[in-house]
């Protein structure tokens, strides 16, 4: 493609016929009349309720409709959401005799039956082979009319287009077994009985995982429900594996052949160059339906928005910080990675201990793999086993703890597991606590990926992280199938491993350089798990971590509170961090009357009324104090429909090892840290681009969408944004750059931590709380 093409977003702009248009207002009683009043007009009538005036307002959708209530001609521009929800209902109203609906919110989603959306049929047509019945991938579209505002602060209309494949799996699972398809493990679903309309799907609903079967009864482990069920009353979960279980068993001699065709299909979908293709080609579709207002107000919908146009976002310039490392903090670099190799982590000469104890706990059978991994991850990887792999590139891990982050010496304690088991484990980490004179300063465990799936009592990562945590010692998992990855790759895990290890032992490997500001800034990251009891559904607490960083001397530091608190408490929880890091800050900065103080919530979900309220009773606190307090709250998420195209980007070559040959990635991605502001409150920041893809068929992925409250008094969303795109570059777990900011990352990490440690008998959360382990990054 021409290297001139402009960035498209997947938003058409609306424009209207009309300056006016005539509504109709009636009081709102109660919710159970205003829905039945929705359906009983479903086809004549747009609504909405509007809380300024406790009315709902209404619009025609058909000719010779009349509004109803309380008549009058109305601005437009007055009503852009009322007409949002008009234009939704006309396309609603159009799909619905061929179409059933998967979702008829505010946000329209359904499956398409032209042949084109049917991508297993067609999978299937090009092996000469008919259409299953009941088992399909169909290509799922999404329509969503919101409201927008363009770089002069005007609103306008926007319908957002997205698309996606979705698999269904509608053979009874009775039927499945009677064609000898195993499903003992598999967990299996049902249609909810009744569809929120008449035009809607029911919902599927995840009921259990099949522990035995005949052909018609099914005994359920990690259920929801009844754990005997009638074989012929479910369906099997529409996972992937188990649409390719079915096909292998209708198609046993042709399935890989059928799934070659399916997923070249569903990569071209998912390319950005693909979906844009695709969306496209649904914009058509919906310019050839009309949509008019009862009064002949007419909808036009326009080009998809490219750079250029006059509703496109305004662009925010952003860049990557300069990192501050080496003896003094004085030395500044643009990688971290080469910076630290060169000059040493950040002020190291400060790092105490620099002569430190490691403890291993390892199985018997792994000991010998482990003194070698240990002992590379001590002193780095060879530079003659580098230089016979890999002439082209510097090694990535010279020195080792001792060499690449200066510390003076390491001793290493191992302990042996008698086997894999979480009591074996957690017995090796007490024997070795006892047989040594002194608290280890870090300890490490090896683990195996299947321990991922295991849960409290049963993990033996968890159960001898919790000895280890319980004497205020943090601890690193290496997890053996890494051991054993290819020697290539090796420099690579080790590097990664002693970033986090050197974090764990309390250093700084690198901190962000900053222009020194006015201003004492806070900034408090929120982000959840949700940890469950035993299975996929069994009992699920969510609980939210708090983490908190601020600015001293206009550099970003990662401080004090990780705790973690269940979802029902976290707003207290929030607040109560607050106030302990203000009065931490404002004593170790010296805060003197009249200085300036922003507080920054970055939050996984947007907060509510009574949160920002709370918040901004510490501002007044603050403000009593003699001091000038600002707050921002910033909802950082993944879930929204945005993308972001680049027709121009040509992709980054890398190389395949499945394919044994170099490919290409990311075509059509734009690259990492392009922003976009959409309106005054919302903005669009790209973090993962044509570098950041590990494969070409990883997908188009979508921009973090930043939404400010409207409540905060601190309005500069370019310096906001800007700031979350630097936090991005601040995650010690890895030398490359995070997905999201530290502030949401950690948050997330500790929760997910701390919730499963909840699950280990005797678990004791005081020295992470109160302990030595406050403040420290024991969650990389």
């Amino acid at each position: 493609m021409s290297r001139n093409i402009n960035k498209i977003l997947n938003i058409t702009p609306v424009a209207l016929s009309n300056d006016d248009v005539v509504i109709g207002r009636l009081p709102y009683e109660e919710e159970v009349a205003y829905r039945k009043l929705r359906e009983t007009h479903l086809h004549t009538h747009a609504f909405r309720y509007d809380s300024r005036t406790n009315e709902i307002l209404n619009i025609t959708l058909v000719p010779d409709a009349e509004p109803l209530g309380f008549r009058a001609k109305s601005k437009v521009a007055e009503n852009l959401l009322l007409i949002a929800s008009a234009i939704q209902r006309s396309i609603l109203i159009w799909l619905i005799p061929e179409i059933k609906m998967i979702n008829a919110g505010k946000r329209l989603s359904f499956w398409g039956r032209a042949p084109e959306s049917l991508l297993l049929a067609q999978a299937l047509k090009t092996h000469g082979l008919e259409p299953i019945k009941g088992v399909e991938v169909h290509i799922r579209y999404d329509i969503d009319c919101r409201l927008f505002w363009n770089a002069r602060d005007e609103p306008y209309l926007g319908v957002v287009l997205d698309i996606a494949s979705s698999n269904e799996i509608s053979i009874p699972v009775s039927e499945l077994i009677d064609k000898g398809l195993s499903i003992v493990g598999k967990y299996i679903c049902r249609r909810e009985e009744v569809a929120e309309t008449e035009y809607t799907l029911p919902r599927l609903k995840t009921i259990g995982a099949v522990s035995s079967s005949d052909s018609n009864r099914l005994l359920l482990v990690d259920f929801d429900g009844d754990p005997d069920i009638n074989a012929s009353e479910v369906i099997l979960e529409p996972r992937t594996e188990n649409l390719k279980d079915v096909l292998r068993l209708i198609h046993p001699r042709r399935t890989d052949q059928i799934w070659e065709s399916l997923e070249a299909t569903r990569r071209e979908l998912n390319t950005a160059n693909g979906k844009l293709r695709r969306i496209q080609t649904v914009l058509s579709g919906l310019r050839r339906h009309p949509i008019t207002m009862g009064d002949g107000l007419s909808v036009n919908l326009g080009d998809l928005l490219t750079e250029g146009s006059g509703a496109f976002p305004r662009l925010v310039s952003t860049a990557r910080p300069h990192f501050l490392v080496g003896p003094q903090g004085r030395n500044s670099v643009n990688v971290p990675d080469y910076g630290i190799s060169s000059n040493g982590p950040y002020m190291y000469l400060q790092h105490s201990p620099t002569s430190i104890v490691i403890a291993v706990v390892c199985e018997a059978r792994n000991r010998g793999r482990m003194e070698q991994f240990i002992n590379m991850l001590i002193n780095g990887f060879p530079e003659d086993e580098w230089r016979t792999q890999n002439s082209r590139y510097q090694n990535p891990y010279i020195g080792g703890l001792l060499g690449k982050y200066r510390l003076e010496r390491v001793r290493v304690v191992y302990q042996e597991s008698a086997g894999a088991t979480s009591a074996a484990y957690k017995s090796a980490a007490d024997q070795l606590l006892k047989r040594i004179t002194e608290t280890p300063h870090l300890a490490i465990v090896q683990t195996r990926k299947s321990y991922k799936t295991l849960r409290g009592d049963a993990n033996p990562y968890f159960t001898s992280k919790a000895v280890f945590m319980s004497v205020g010692v943090p601890v690193q998992a290496i997890c053996i199938e890494n051991i054993e990855a290819l020697k290539s790759q090796l420099p690579y895990i080790l590097n990664q491993i002693a970033l986090a290890s050197y974090a764990k032992l309390d250093g700084i490997p690198w901190i962000i350089s900053t222009p020194h500001a006015m201003t004492h800034e806070v900034v408090v990251g929120l982000g959840y798990s949700e940890i469950h009891s035993s299975g996929r559904l069994g009992s699920a607490t969510r609980y939210v971590g708090i983490t908190t960083l601020f600015s001293g001397n206009g550099r970003y530091l990662v401080w004090g509170l990780t705790n973690e608190v269940e979802y029902e408490h976290y707003a207290e929880a929030l607040l109560e961090s607050l106030r302990t890091t203000v009065e931490y800050v404002k004593s170790d900065t010296g805060w003197q009357q009249g200085d300036r103080v922003r507080l920054v919530c970055h939050c996984y979900k947007r907060l509510r009324n009574s949160q920002v309220d709370a918040v901004k009773a510490l501002a007044r606190e603050l403000s009593d104090n003699s001091f000038t307090v600002e707050f921002a709250f910033l909802d950082v998420s993944w879930v929204h429909p945005y993308h972001i195209f680049d027709p121009s980007q040509p992709g980054k070559d890398y190389w395949s090892p499945e394919a044994k040959r170099r490919l290409v990635k990311g075509i059509g991605v734009p690259e990492r840290g392009l922003c976009y502001q959409l309106d005054k409150h919302r903005g669009l920041l790209h973090v993962i681009g044509p570098n950041e893809i590990k494969t070409g068929d990883q997908g188009v992925p979508q921009p973090l969408l930043i939404e400010l409250h409207p409540d905060s008094d601190f309005m500069d969303m370019t310096y906001l944004l800007r700031q979350i795109y630097h936090f991005t570059f601040m995650s010690w777990q890895s030398f490359f750059p995070a997905s999201e900011p530290i502030t949401i990352k950690y948050s997330r990490m500790i929760a997910q931590l701390l919730g499963n440690l909840k699950l280990v008998t005797g678990w004791d959360s005081r020295p992470v709380l109160l302990g030595s382990l406050r403040g420290r990054r024991w969650f990389l």
